[in-house]
């Protein structure tokens, strides 16, 4: 019997539904974005500028197939595809590509494009249901629960290839998106066939004045911390290889910056004196500029970790901080969640960019990375000077 039969085609999903399908399809997307540079590097020989090369090419994808989410859906909506319909084929077609990894070196690069396209889709569905019919405080901790589940499941699935990677078979550890499909699969008896949208009376209530100049600012800051993310993802095992790290520890070590992120959003999770100030998103990007070179030119294991622990502690704050502001601005919708993940895809682009243009050296790395996130992140001075502006008009009208 269908649960959600008595609930309406818009009731909200049971948390422990949506966090389990998010916890368990979060092990997959850590595997992409992070695992899989170790899989192609260990048992394939890619060197870093071919995994840079497959991390732009994932996150072309992931771009067009985000924009293209909500309108496909709109169009298809009439002809009985929901959100949920539209979840149940994601998983269908997330089990299929998992056997397709196991056929060789091409048949990871064809998964790992197939799982990109496949998590621009869901992730979009996904926050639109975490966030449905909420605001304010609801909102904020339901997006902060969200958040917290996600990222730790990216770190265990690091945590997780280790072993799996000490005896030589990197590529096998794509074999879990079968499973993961499979129960996911089963979850959506839960889930209603749409996510309910935000009560009409309480729209507006608990959206401040700034919101809309933060969301503004936000759509050029999310971008920017991901190009240092997609950056540091294909160099990453070549890092650590410099360090001389046995393989069994990499992805351990890699692990750090994504269990500091999710402490961060924790922290965050509990307080309320960041919410609406403009200082959050400068000291989340100095964080991040700033772990991001200790990372890269790191001498030594204690270097790397405090870099990594700043980095995570930097993108959890930029993190958090743009998707409140998406959801509670945006709403609860597809096309919202779409327009976020595909901003995270911008930044996926560009950072592989960068980093083939950038000469041999790490220092040269550090400079391209920079200068790519400094052109990325100089137009969200636009909306705090429109703000600023707002501001004294305001306090000239009261005098």
């Amino acid at each position: 019997m269908d649960r959600t039969a008595t609930a309406g085609p818009a009731a909200i999903a049971p948390r422990w539904v949506v966090l389990t399908v998010t916890w368990a399809n979060s092990l997959g997307s850590g595997l992409l974005w992070s695992g899989v540079p170790f899989v192609t590097e260990l048992q394939y020989g890619f060197t870093k500028g071919e995994n840079l090369l497959l991390a732009l090419a994932e996150s072309i994808i992931y771009v067009v197939v985000a924009l293209g989410s909500g309108p496909v859906l709109r169009r298809f909506a009439g002809r009985g595809l929901t959100p949920r319909a539209a979840l149940m084929t994601i998983f269908i077609v997330q089990l299929v590509a998992s056997g397709v990894a196991l056929t060789g070196m091409w048949g990871v690069v064809v998964a790992s494009c197939v799982f990109s396209g496949v998590g621009a889709t869901l992730w979009p569905i996904m926050e639109s249901y975490v966030s449905s019919g909420q605001h304010g405080g609801n909102m904020r901790r339901s997006i902060g629960i969200f958040n917290v589940t996600w990222m730790s499941a990216t770190g265990a699935a690091l945590l997780l290839m280790a072993p799996v990677i000490a005896f030589g078979h990197a590529s096998h550890t794509l074999l879990v998106l079968a499973p993961i499909s499979l129960l996911s699969i089963f979850l959506l008896r839960w889930f209603p066939a749409r996510p309910a949208a935000h009560p009409p009376e309480h729209a507006h209530t608990h959206i401040a004045p700034q919101y809309a100049y933060l969301l503004r600012a936000t759509r050029f800051v999310i971008p920017t911390s991901y190009i240092f993310i997609s950056v540091i993802g294909p160099v990453m095992p070549f890092i650590l290889r410099d360090l001389a790290i046995a393989d069994g520890m990499k992805t351990p070590i890699a692990s750090v910056w994504m269990f500091a992120r999710m402490l961060t959003v924790v922290i965050l999770a509990q307080l309320t004196f960041w919410h609406g100030r403009w200082s959050t998103l400068a000291v989340g990007i100095s964080l991040l500029a700033g772990g991001f070179a200790c990372i890269v030119l790191a001498t030594d294991v204690s270097m790397l970790l405090i870099g990594l622990t700043m980095f995570g502690a930097g993108h959890g704050i930029l993190y958090y901080a743009g998707l409140y502001y998406a959801m509670a601005v945006g709403g609860a919708d597809v096309d919202a969640g779409g327009r976020f993940e595909a901003l995270i895809g911008v930044g996926y682009v560009i950072g592989p960019v960068a980093g083939m243009l950038a000469g041999g050296t790490q220092a040269q790395l550090v400079g391209a990375t920079w200068a790519a996130a400094l052109l990325g992140i100089a137009p969200a001075i636009m909306p705090w000077l429109a703000w600023r502006r707002r501001l004294r008009t305001e306090q000239r009208a009261h005098a």
